[in-house]
């Protein structure tokens, strides 16, 4: 297990194509750490018995009825396959950030780890920005589908109308809310590179410090 003072957890929320996953991914490799995002599904998929496809078909969605206070009891909750997954995928979160210094991206992370010291992330950008970024991705990864602008436009908003509506099921928080994360970054306006650049300063630049650091010793 890492030693509490020296481990970085880093959880990172994104709007769809606002780069997001390729921060976290880089800023792991810059703090050499671990980074996690596709490997929760093959993780969870290990425990359940469900196949992974049908987890990442039903990754970051929320079920289609109410359920109040959730993290009222697990015991209590009669959990549906859906149910299943979620709960299996926040509880390898929590044993992850447990056990080392890591990037998650998604998943409510932030919220999950919250008596977790971390630094929470989101990362964002103009939605015509995000569309030309999957429009240039898209081809890459997924050749069978065929996109133009106004149906990638679409697609984008299904997205993040789905991330918005899972994270705000599973918390108490405003997805990409001010008040909610540590940073918010535009990627639009610092690139994917700025963003790694800003989070590793953030983060080592303000360990240990707080609001009152910098407030004159009075004598």
């Amino acid at each position: 297990m890492s030693d509490s003072k020296d481990k970085i957890i880093v959880t990172i929320d994104r709007e769809f194509g606002s780069g997001g996953h390729e921060v976290g991914r880089r800023l792991a490799d810059r703090l050499g750490i671990k980074f996690y995002d596709e490997e929760l599904i093959s993780r969870a998929a290990a425990v359940t018995g469900y196949h992974e496809e049908y987890i990442r078909e039903n990754d970051e969605k929320a079920p289609d009825y109410p359920v109040a206070t959730f993290f009222s009891g697990f015991e209590s909750f009669q959990l549906s396959p859906f149910s299943k997954i979620q709960e299996e995928e926040f509880r390898i979160i929590r044993e992850i950030a447990a056990e080392e210094s890591c990037v998650i991206v998604g998943r409510a992370a932030d919220y999950i780890l919250s008596e977790e010291p971390h630094v929470s992330i989101f990362i964002f950008a103009p939605i015509e920005e995000r569309v030309k970024r999957n429009l240039a991705i898209s081809p890459i990864k997924h050749p069978e589908e065929h996109y133009d602008a106004a149906s990638m436009e679409r697609y984008v908003k299904q997205i993040d109308k789905q991330r918005r509506r899972y994270y705000e099921f599973y918390t108490d928080n405003k997805w990409g809310g001010r008040d909610v994360y540590d940073l918010l970054i535009n990627t639009s306006r610092a690139g994917v590179a700025g963003a790694v650049d800003i989070i590793e300063a953030y983060i080592k630049g303000g360990k240990g410090l707080d609001l009152l650091s910098d407030v004159p010793e009075i004598k």
